[in-house]
Protein backbone atom coordinates (compact mmCIF):
# COMPACT_ATOMS: atom_id res chain seq x y z
CA UNK A 1 0.00 0.00 0.00
CA UNK A 2 2.89 2.62 0.99
CA UNK A 3 4.36 1.98 -2.59
CA UNK A 4 0.98 2.34 -4.48
CA UNK A 5 0.86 5.58 -2.63
CA UNK A 6 3.69 7.12 -2.95
CA UNK A 7 3.33 6.09 -6.63
CA UNK A 8 -0.12 7.96 -6.82
CA UNK A 9 1.61 10.86 -5.33
CA UNK A 10 4.40 11.48 -7.89
CA UNK A 11 1.76 11.01 -11.10
CA UNK A 12 0.43 14.61 -9.69
CA UNK A 13 3.14 16.44 -7.08
CA UNK A 14 6.98 16.21 -6.38
CA UNK A 15 7.87 14.83 -3.65
CA UNK A 16 10.81 16.13 -1.76
CA UNK A 17 11.87 17.63 2.01
CA UNK A 18 10.45 21.03 0.50
CA UNK A 19 6.96 19.92 0.52
CA UNK A 20 4.24 19.96 2.52
CA UNK A 21 1.00 17.56 2.79
CA UNK A 22 -2.49 18.17 4.34
CA UNK A 23 -4.15 15.33 5.69
CA UNK A 24 -7.84 15.27 6.13
CA UNK A 25 -7.74 12.94 9.45
CA UNK A 26 -10.89 12.18 11.50
CA UNK A 27 -9.34 9.47 13.61
CA UNK A 28 -11.32 6.73 11.66
CA UNK A 29 -10.14 3.03 10.08
CA UNK A 30 -9.42 5.25 6.59
CA UNK A 31 -8.09 8.25 7.20
CA UNK A 32 -5.93 6.95 10.38
CA UNK A 33 -4.44 4.06 7.96
CA UNK A 34 -3.61 7.10 5.16
CA UNK A 35 -2.12 9.45 7.68
CA UNK A 36 0.30 6.38 9.04
CA UNK A 37 1.45 5.48 5.47
CA UNK A 38 1.69 9.41 5.06
CA UNK A 39 4.09 9.32 8.16
CA UNK A 40 6.54 6.47 7.06
CA UNK A 41 6.97 8.50 3.73
CA UNK A 42 7.71 11.86 5.56
CA UNK A 43 10.48 9.66 7.12
CA UNK A 44 11.71 8.79 4.24
CA UNK A 45 11.56 12.10 1.87
CA UNK A 46 11.61 14.50 5.37
CA UNK A 47 8.55 16.42 3.97
CA UNK A 48 5.91 18.73 6.24
CA UNK A 49 2.83 16.48 7.41
CA UNK A 50 0.20 18.28 8.67
CA UNK A 51 -3.05 15.98 10.08
CA UNK A 52 -6.33 18.24 10.03
CA UNK A 53 -9.10 17.37 11.85
CA UNK A 54 -12.87 19.15 11.95
CA UNK A 55 -15.07 18.45 14.86
CA UNK A 56 -18.74 19.03 13.74
CA UNK A 57 -19.50 19.37 17.10
CA UNK A 58 -23.14 17.04 16.34
CA UNK A 59 -21.91 14.03 19.70
CA UNK A 60 -20.71 16.36 22.15
CA UNK A 61 -18.56 14.36 24.44
CA UNK A 62 -18.03 11.93 21.98
CA UNK A 63 -16.88 14.16 19.33
CA UNK A 64 -14.51 15.55 21.67
CA UNK A 65 -13.21 12.87 22.86
CA UNK A 66 -12.20 11.24 19.03
CA UNK A 67 -9.92 15.03 18.80
CA UNK A 68 -8.17 14.30 21.67
CA UNK A 69 -7.55 10.50 20.67
CA UNK A 70 -6.44 12.34 17.50
CA UNK A 71 -4.18 14.80 18.52
CA UNK A 72 -2.13 12.02 20.80
CA UNK A 73 -1.88 9.79 18.17
CA UNK A 74 -0.21 12.87 16.20
CA UNK A 75 1.88 13.98 19.40
CA UNK A 76 3.52 10.42 19.50
CA UNK A 77 4.08 9.88 16.13
CA UNK A 78 5.32 13.61 15.55
CA UNK A 79 2.79 14.72 13.27
CA UNK A 80 1.69 18.41 13.23
CA UNK A 81 -2.04 18.28 14.30
CA UNK A 82 -4.26 21.59 13.61
CA UNK A 83 -8.08 21.40 14.30
CA UNK A 84 -11.54 23.23 14.36
CA UNK A 85 -14.67 22.92 16.04
CA UNK A 86 -17.82 24.12 14.06
CA UNK A 87 -19.82 25.97 15.98
CA UNK A 88 -23.18 24.33 17.99
CA UNK A 89 -26.28 24.33 15.57
CA UNK A 90 -25.36 23.76 12.38
CA UNK A 91 -27.61 21.71 10.61
CA UNK A 92 -26.34 17.75 10.84
CA UNK A 93 -26.37 16.67 7.59
CA UNK A 94 -24.08 15.16 5.26
CA UNK A 95 -23.97 18.01 2.58
CA UNK A 96 -22.80 20.84 5.13
CA UNK A 97 -20.55 18.18 6.80
CA UNK A 98 -18.27 17.72 3.71
CA UNK A 99 -19.28 21.60 2.39
CA UNK A 100 -17.53 22.20 6.09
CA UNK A 101 -14.56 19.75 5.75
CA UNK A 102 -13.25 20.84 2.66
CA UNK A 103 -13.60 24.60 3.59
CA UNK A 104 -11.09 23.72 6.37
CA UNK A 105 -8.53 21.61 4.66
CA UNK A 106 -8.77 24.90 2.37
CA UNK A 107 -7.44 27.05 4.76
CA UNK A 108 -4.95 24.87 5.97
CA UNK A 109 -3.74 24.47 2.69
CA UNK A 110 -3.54 28.02 2.62
CA UNK A 111 -2.06 28.54 6.16
CA UNK A 112 0.25 26.09 5.18
CA UNK A 113 1.00 26.85 1.73
CA UNK A 114 0.74 23.22 1.28
CA UNK A 115 1.43 21.40 -1.91
CA UNK A 116 -1.54 19.23 -1.92
CA UNK A 117 -4.54 18.12 0.03
CA UNK A 118 -5.41 14.40 0.91
CA UNK A 119 -8.40 12.61 1.95
CA UNK A 120 -8.90 9.03 2.48
CA UNK A 121 -11.61 7.97 -0.14
CA UNK A 122 -11.77 4.70 -1.01
CA UNK A 123 -13.22 1.99 -3.24
CA UNK A 124 -15.73 0.88 -1.20
CA UNK A 125 -16.82 4.66 -0.70
CA UNK A 126 -16.20 5.44 -4.50
CA UNK A 127 -18.67 2.14 -5.13
CA UNK A 128 -21.09 3.94 -2.88
CA UNK A 129 -21.13 7.08 -4.02
CA UNK A 130 -21.89 5.64 -7.96
CA UNK A 131 -24.47 3.80 -6.61
CA UNK A 132 -26.57 6.38 -4.69
CA UNK A 133 -25.52 8.74 -8.05
CA UNK A 134 -27.53 6.17 -9.64
CA UNK A 135 -30.20 5.85 -7.25
CA UNK A 136 -30.41 9.83 -7.26
CA UNK A 137 -30.42 10.07 -10.89
CA UNK A 138 -27.10 11.23 -12.85
CA UNK A 139 -25.32 10.91 -16.20
CA UNK A 140 -22.50 10.12 -17.60
CA UNK A 141 -20.00 12.10 -15.43
CA UNK A 142 -21.78 11.74 -12.48
CA UNK A 143 -21.01 7.56 -13.00
CA UNK A 144 -17.44 8.57 -12.80
CA UNK A 145 -17.49 8.34 -9.53
CA UNK A 146 -14.85 9.87 -6.90
CA UNK A 147 -12.24 11.35 -9.02
CA UNK A 148 -8.39 10.83 -7.70
CA UNK A 149 -7.85 14.29 -8.30
CA UNK A 150 -9.69 17.39 -8.14
CA UNK A 151 -9.08 21.09 -7.43
CA UNK A 152 -10.07 22.99 -4.34
CA UNK A 153 -9.54 26.95 -4.61
CA UNK A 154 -6.45 27.01 -6.41
CA UNK A 155 -5.11 23.52 -4.27
CA UNK A 156 -4.84 19.86 -5.60
CA UNK A 157 -6.85 17.30 -4.12
CA UNK A 158 -5.34 13.68 -4.01
CA UNK A 159 -7.29 10.79 -2.88
CA UNK A 160 -3.99 8.30 -2.88
CA UNK A 161 -5.88 5.11 -1.23
CA UNK A 162 -9.05 5.48 -3.99
CA UNK A 163 -8.03 1.65 -5.36
CA UNK A 164 -8.24 -0.06 -1.73
CA UNK A 165 -11.04 -1.54 0.22
CA UNK A 166 -12.61 -1.40 3.13
CA UNK A 167 -11.41 -4.39 4.05
CA UNK A 168 -7.72 -3.66 2.63
CA UNK A 169 -7.88 -0.60 5.13
CA UNK A 170 -8.71 -2.69 7.73
CA UNK A 171 -6.11 -5.31 7.87
CA UNK A 172 -3.72 -2.93 7.17
CA UNK A 173 -4.62 -1.25 10.58
CA UNK A 174 -4.72 -4.35 11.94
CA UNK A 175 -1.54 -5.41 10.67
CA UNK A 176 0.23 -2.15 11.95
CA UNK A 177 -1.42 -2.08 15.59
CA UNK A 178 -3.36 1.17 14.76
CA UNK A 179 -6.33 2.02 17.28
CA UNK A 180 -8.63 4.16 14.94
CA UNK A 181 -11.96 6.04 16.33
CA UNK A 182 -15.40 4.54 15.76
CA UNK A 183 -17.96 7.12 15.18
CA UNK A 184 -21.25 6.06 16.30
CA UNK A 185 -22.92 7.97 14.06
CA UNK A 186 -21.56 6.16 11.38
CA UNK A 187 -24.33 2.87 12.62
CA UNK A 188 -27.09 5.91 12.03
CA UNK A 189 -28.82 4.71 8.39
CA UNK A 190 -31.21 8.01 8.66
CA UNK A 191 -27.91 9.14 6.68
CA UNK A 192 -28.55 7.97 3.14
CA UNK A 193 -24.72 6.81 2.86
CA UNK A 194 -24.77 4.94 6.24
CA UNK A 195 -28.37 3.15 4.65
CA UNK A 196 -26.51 2.54 1.27
CA UNK A 197 -23.08 1.10 3.24
CA UNK A 198 -25.32 -0.74 5.57
CA UNK A 199 -28.38 -2.03 4.32
CA UNK A 200 -28.40 -1.74 0.29
CA UNK A 201 -24.91 -3.09 -0.39
CA UNK A 202 -25.13 -5.83 1.59
CA UNK A 203 -28.75 -6.60 -0.18
CA UNK A 204 -27.15 -6.12 -3.61
CA UNK A 205 -23.80 -8.45 -2.86
CA UNK A 206 -26.41 -11.28 -2.30
CA UNK A 207 -26.85 -11.14 -5.90
CA UNK A 208 -23.38 -10.18 -7.23
CA UNK A 209 -20.82 -10.30 -4.30
CA UNK A 210 -18.35 -8.49 -6.77
CA UNK A 211 -20.48 -5.52 -6.73
CA UNK A 212 -17.69 -2.74 -5.96
CA UNK A 213 -15.65 -3.71 -8.29
CA UNK A 214 -18.46 -3.70 -11.26
CA UNK A 215 -19.32 -0.56 -10.21
CA UNK A 216 -15.94 0.70 -10.28
CA UNK A 217 -15.38 -0.84 -13.42
CA UNK A 218 -18.82 0.94 -15.01
CA UNK A 219 -17.02 4.16 -13.49
CA UNK A 220 -13.86 3.21 -15.93
CA UNK A 221 -15.96 2.67 -18.55
CA UNK A 222 -18.28 5.91 -18.05
CA UNK A 223 -14.79 7.64 -18.42
CA UNK A 224 -13.23 6.43 -21.02
CA UNK A 225 -16.63 7.31 -23.05
CA UNK A 226 -16.45 11.36 -21.57
CA UNK A 227 -13.19 11.04 -22.97
CA UNK A 228 -14.65 10.65 -26.21
CA UNK A 229 -17.85 12.64 -25.51
CA UNK A 230 -15.59 15.82 -24.57
CA UNK A 231 -13.20 15.44 -27.66
CA UNK A 232 -15.96 15.37 -29.98
CA UNK A 233 -17.86 18.15 -28.04
CA UNK A 234 -14.48 20.83 -28.44
CA UNK A 235 -14.87 20.59 -31.87
CA UNK A 236 -18.59 21.60 -32.33
CA UNK A 237 -17.42 24.06 -29.15
CA UNK A 238 -14.83 25.60 -31.04
CA UNK A 239 -17.23 25.94 -33.88
CA UNK A 240 -20.06 27.74 -32.09
CA UNK A 241 -18.17 30.10 -29.55
CA UNK A 242 -16.36 32.99 -29.53
CA UNK A 243 -14.61 33.67 -26.52
CA UNK A 244 -16.94 33.15 -23.74
CA UNK A 245 -19.85 33.92 -25.99
CA UNK A 246 -21.49 31.21 -28.17
CA UNK A 247 -23.96 32.07 -30.94
CA UNK A 248 -27.32 31.36 -29.89
CA UNK A 249 -28.46 30.53 -33.50
CA UNK A 250 -25.88 27.54 -33.85
CA UNK A 251 -26.92 26.28 -30.25
CA UNK A 252 -30.24 25.89 -31.27
CA UNK A 253 -29.43 23.81 -34.61
CA UNK A 254 -27.64 21.04 -31.80
CA UNK A 255 -29.22 17.94 -31.44
CA UNK A 256 -31.00 17.86 -27.76
CA UNK A 257 -28.19 15.80 -26.69
CA UNK A 258 -25.08 18.10 -27.23
CA UNK A 259 -27.37 20.83 -25.90
CA UNK A 260 -27.43 19.22 -22.56
CA UNK A 261 -23.87 18.08 -22.70
CA UNK A 262 -22.75 22.02 -23.67
CA UNK A 263 -25.10 23.14 -20.65
CA UNK A 264 -24.03 20.71 -18.11
CA UNK A 265 -19.91 21.50 -18.82
CA UNK A 266 -20.46 25.27 -18.92
CA UNK A 267 -22.87 24.95 -15.63
CA UNK A 268 -19.89 23.01 -14.04
CA UNK A 269 -17.58 25.67 -15.30
CA UNK A 270 -19.54 27.99 -13.14
CA UNK A 271 -19.71 26.31 -10.20
CA UNK A 272 -23.31 25.43 -10.42
CA UNK A 273 -24.74 21.90 -9.29
CA UNK A 274 -25.28 20.45 -13.52
CA UNK A 275 -28.86 18.76 -12.15
CA UNK A 276 -31.11 17.79 -15.25
CA UNK A 277 -34.16 20.61 -14.39
CA UNK A 278 -31.45 23.31 -14.17
CA UNK A 279 -29.76 22.19 -17.49
CA UNK A 280 -33.84 22.32 -19.22
CA UNK A 281 -34.52 25.52 -17.51
CA UNK A 282 -31.70 27.08 -19.39
CA UNK A 283 -32.14 25.50 -22.78
CA UNK A 284 -35.90 26.25 -22.57
CA UNK A 285 -34.69 30.05 -21.63
CA UNK A 286 -32.90 30.15 -24.46
CA UNK A 287 -35.33 28.99 -26.93
CA UNK A 288 -37.85 30.60 -25.67
CA UNK A 289 -35.71 34.02 -25.96
CA UNK A 290 -33.78 33.51 -28.76
CA UNK A 291 -35.61 36.05 -30.64
CA UNK A 292 -34.25 39.08 -28.94
CA UNK A 293 -32.41 41.69 -29.96
CA UNK A 294 -31.58 43.32 -26.81
CA UNK A 295 -31.35 40.04 -24.73
CA UNK A 296 -33.08 38.76 -21.75
CA UNK A 297 -31.24 37.53 -18.41
CA UNK A 298 -31.92 34.57 -16.47
CA UNK A 299 -30.77 34.81 -12.68
CA UNK A 300 -28.98 31.23 -12.27
CA UNK A 301 -27.55 32.00 -8.74
CA UNK A 302 -26.81 34.91 -6.69
CA UNK A 303 -23.92 36.11 -9.00
CA UNK A 304 -24.52 34.99 -12.42
CA UNK A 305 -26.97 35.79 -14.67
CA UNK A 306 -27.72 33.96 -18.13
CA UNK A 307 -27.49 36.62 -20.97
CA UNK A 308 -29.86 35.07 -24.56
CA UNK A 309 -30.08 37.42 -27.22
CA UNK A 310 -31.11 36.39 -31.14
CA UNK A 311 -26.58 36.85 -31.62
CA UNK A 312 -25.42 35.72 -28.16
CA UNK A 313 -25.15 33.65 -25.11
CA UNK A 314 -23.67 33.75 -22.24
CA UNK A 315 -22.95 33.87 -18.67
CA UNK A 316 -22.62 37.67 -16.72
CA UNK A 317 -21.08 37.87 -13.57
CA UNK A 318 -21.63 40.36 -10.71
CA UNK A 319 -18.57 42.11 -11.95
CA UNK A 320 -20.08 43.15 -15.00
CA UNK A 321 -23.15 45.34 -13.64
CA UNK A 322 -20.19 47.74 -11.26
CA UNK A 323 -20.44 51.19 -12.95
CA UNK A 324 -17.80 53.08 -14.43
CA UNK A 325 -18.56 56.81 -12.24
CA UNK A 326 -15.18 58.67 -13.44
CA UNK A 327 -15.97 61.78 -15.07
CA UNK A 328 -12.90 63.49 -17.16
CA UNK A 329 -12.96 67.07 -18.57
CA UNK A 330 -11.01 67.07 -22.26
CA UNK A 331 -9.28 70.27 -22.85
CA UNK A 332 -8.00 69.83 -25.64
CA UNK A 333 -5.70 66.76 -27.62
CA UNK A 334 -4.24 63.89 -25.24
CA UNK A 335 -4.51 60.88 -23.55
CA UNK A 336 -6.85 59.93 -20.87
CA UNK A 337 -7.04 57.51 -18.44
CA UNK A 338 -10.70 56.66 -18.33
CA UNK A 339 -11.89 54.43 -14.99
CA UNK A 340 -8.62 52.25 -14.31
CA UNK A 341 -9.89 49.91 -17.27
CA UNK A 342 -9.53 52.23 -20.80
CA UNK A 343 -6.93 54.28 -22.32
CA UNK A 344 -8.98 57.31 -24.32
CA UNK A 345 -6.57 58.48 -27.04
CA UNK A 346 -7.52 62.25 -28.78
CA UNK A 347 -4.92 63.22 -31.03
CA UNK A 348 -4.56 65.96 -33.75
CA UNK A 349 -4.61 63.92 -37.41
CA UNK A 350 -4.80 66.28 -40.91
CA UNK A 351 -3.89 63.31 -43.45
CA UNK A 352 -5.66 61.78 -45.83
CA UNK A 353 -8.06 58.99 -45.48
CA UNK A 354 -9.19 56.81 -48.61
CA UNK A 355 -10.97 54.09 -46.08
CA UNK A 356 -12.95 55.26 -42.75
CA UNK A 357 -13.04 52.34 -40.07
CA UNK A 358 -16.30 51.13 -39.34
CA UNK A 359 -18.47 52.57 -37.13
CA UNK A 360 -17.86 49.64 -34.51
CA UNK A 361 -14.16 50.45 -34.45
CA UNK A 362 -12.79 51.35 -31.50
CA UNK A 363 -10.70 54.46 -33.68
CA UNK A 364 -12.80 57.29 -35.30
CA UNK A 365 -11.63 59.85 -37.51
CA UNK A 366 -13.22 63.07 -36.51
CA UNK A 367 -13.96 67.16 -37.03
CA UNK A 368 -13.89 68.87 -33.80
CA UNK A 369 -15.14 72.23 -33.65
CA UNK A 370 -12.69 74.37 -31.31
CA UNK A 371 -15.90 75.95 -29.74
CA UNK A 372 -17.15 72.26 -28.89
CA UNK A 373 -13.80 72.16 -26.30
CA UNK A 374 -14.21 71.20 -23.07
CA UNK A 375 -15.61 67.79 -23.85
CA UNK A 376 -16.15 65.08 -21.51
CA UNK A 377 -15.34 61.84 -21.39
CA UNK A 378 -17.86 59.56 -19.03
CA UNK A 379 -20.50 57.19 -19.22
CA UNK A 380 -24.35 57.51 -19.80
CA UNK A 381 -26.69 59.97 -17.85
CA UNK A 382 -30.11 60.27 -17.47
CA UNK A 383 -31.17 62.95 -20.45
CA UNK A 384 -28.39 62.22 -22.77
CA UNK A 385 -28.93 62.60 -26.25
CA UNK A 386 -27.62 61.94 -29.52
CA UNK A 387 -27.62 63.07 -33.42
CA UNK A 388 -26.60 59.90 -35.32
CA UNK A 389 -24.17 59.52 -37.76
CA UNK A 390 -26.26 59.96 -41.24
CA UNK A 391 -29.30 61.70 -39.46
CA UNK A 392 -30.81 65.53 -39.56
CA UNK A 393 -32.80 64.95 -35.78
CA UNK A 394 -31.34 63.74 -32.37
CA UNK A 395 -32.71 60.95 -30.29
CA UNK A 396 -32.23 60.14 -26.45
CA UNK A 397 -29.08 57.82 -26.16
CA UNK A 398 -31.65 55.24 -24.30
CA UNK A 399 -33.34 54.62 -27.80
CA UNK A 400 -29.93 54.57 -29.82
CA UNK A 401 -29.04 51.80 -27.35
CA UNK A 402 -32.09 49.80 -28.54
CA UNK A 403 -31.51 50.50 -31.89
CA UNK A 404 -28.08 49.25 -32.32
CA UNK A 405 -29.54 45.98 -30.16
CA UNK A 406 -26.96 46.89 -27.21
CA UNK A 407 -27.82 44.57 -24.02
CA UNK A 408 -29.19 46.72 -20.97
CA UNK A 409 -26.30 45.60 -19.03
CA UNK A 410 -23.74 46.54 -21.23
CA UNK A 411 -25.02 50.64 -21.39
CA UNK A 412 -23.97 51.31 -18.08
CA UNK A 413 -20.10 50.74 -19.22
CA UNK A 414 -19.85 51.99 -22.66
CA UNK A 415 -17.63 55.10 -22.92
CA UNK A 416 -18.86 58.38 -23.97
CA UNK A 417 -17.14 61.48 -25.51
CA UNK A 418 -19.62 64.21 -25.03
CA UNK A 419 -20.57 67.90 -24.61
CA UNK A 420 -22.77 68.98 -21.65
CA UNK A 421 -25.55 66.12 -22.26
CA UNK A 422 -25.38 65.68 -26.53
CA UNK A 423 -23.25 62.27 -27.13
CA UNK A 424 -20.96 62.71 -30.13
CA UNK A 425 -18.85 59.46 -29.82
CA UNK A 426 -20.42 56.25 -28.51
CA UNK A 427 -16.57 54.43 -27.93
CA UNK A 428 -17.36 50.81 -30.30
CA UNK A 429 -20.34 51.52 -31.36
CA UNK A 430 -21.21 54.91 -33.42
CA UNK A 431 -20.28 58.60 -33.87
CA UNK A 432 -22.85 61.66 -34.14
CA UNK A 433 -23.41 63.26 -37.20
CA UNK A 434 -21.81 66.70 -35.70
CA UNK A 435 -18.38 65.03 -36.11
CA UNK A 436 -18.41 63.90 -39.16
CA UNK A 437 -15.75 64.56 -41.62
CA UNK A 438 -14.62 63.67 -45.10
CA UNK A 439 -11.04 62.95 -46.33
CA UNK A 440 -8.74 65.11 -44.42
CA UNK A 441 -10.13 64.68 -40.43
CA UNK A 442 -9.01 66.69 -37.79
CA UNK A 443 -8.65 64.61 -35.14
CA UNK A 444 -8.16 60.99 -34.48
CA UNK A 445 -9.88 59.18 -31.46
CA UNK A 446 -8.78 55.64 -30.31
CA UNK A 447 -9.44 53.46 -27.54
CA UNK A 448 -8.15 50.47 -25.78
CA UNK A 449 -8.02 48.84 -23.16
CA UNK A 450 -5.04 49.77 -20.07
CA UNK A 451 -3.29 46.49 -20.73
CA UNK A 452 -3.55 46.99 -24.83
CA UNK A 453 -5.18 44.43 -25.36
CA UNK A 454 -8.05 45.25 -27.80
CA UNK A 455 -11.79 44.18 -25.64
Amino acid sequence: MIETVKNILKKYVNISCESTFIVGFSGGWDSMCLLDIMNKLSKEYGFLLVAAHLNHNWRGKESEAEKERCLSFCEDNDITFISDTLQEGIKASELIAREMRYEFFSKCAQEFEADAILTAHTKSDNAETILYRIIKGTGLNGLEGIRELRDLNGFKVIRPILNFSRKDIEEYCIKNELYPNNDSSNMNTKYVRNNIRHNIMPAIKLINPNIENSLITLAEIAAGNNKVINELMQNIENQITIGNKWFTQNFLILNSAIKQHFVYKLLVKNDLEPSFSKIQEVINFITENQKSKTGKTLSVKNDLWLFVSHKYTYFIHSEHFKKIDDEITVESEGEYNFGGKYKICIEKYGEKIDKFPKAASRTAYVNIDSSLFPLTIRTRRNGDIIQPFGMQGKMKLKKYFINKNIPEHDRDNIVLICKDKEVLWVAGIGLSEKLRTYDIPAYKLKMENINNDLA
